[in-house]
């Protein structure tokens, strides 16, 4: 009987504990990590690599490759309408977010070393820095734009 008591208060103590602690809220950066996240996207010309990104998404998203042959599922022009009305600014927030995790002293010297560089990485602005959640928010928001053209 005393092994049964004991479980039963190992047990709830635990669960108890879990529910101590409310989860953290979500990520954000402050004023000052903002701007230099802002002179980053600017330093680093993140919208060009960022809308670069978008278009090679849409581009495996034309066709369904598994027909035979392929079946077109957006046009080129379908496409290029969705990048024009790509909104950078509202997804600027993603971005806030996301690089909150980064420190002011790291963000510095990532708007430096872009700045020697000339603000692109590779030939046609294609590598950029990447999170999970800054992936995530681009394909959905491709994906939602891709839903409502049809």
């Amino acid at each position: 009987m005393k092994y049964i008591v004991s479980l039963f208060f190992v047990v709830f103590s635990s669960f108890a504990a879990a529910q101590e602690f409310p989860p953290p809220p979500p990520a954000m950066s402050n004023l000052s990590q903002q701007k230099l996240i802002d002179e980053f996207i600017e330093a680093s010309q993140y919208k060009e690599a960022l809308i670069n990104y978008a278009k090679e998404y849409l581009e495996l998203k034309m066709f369904d490759y598994n027909v035979d042959p392929p079946k077109e599922l957006l046009t080129k022009k379908q496409a290029n309408s969705i990048i024009n009305n790509f909104n950078f600014d509202d997804f600027k927030i993603s971005l806030y977010s996301s690089f909150s995790f980064i420190s002011e002293k790291n963000l510095k010297e990532l708007i430096k070393f872009h700045k020697s560089i000339g603000g692109k990485l590779s030939r046609g602005n294609s590598a950029l820095l990447m999170t999970p959640t800054i992936d995530l928010n681009i394909k959905n928001q491709m994906d939602y734009a891709i839903e409502n053209i049809k």
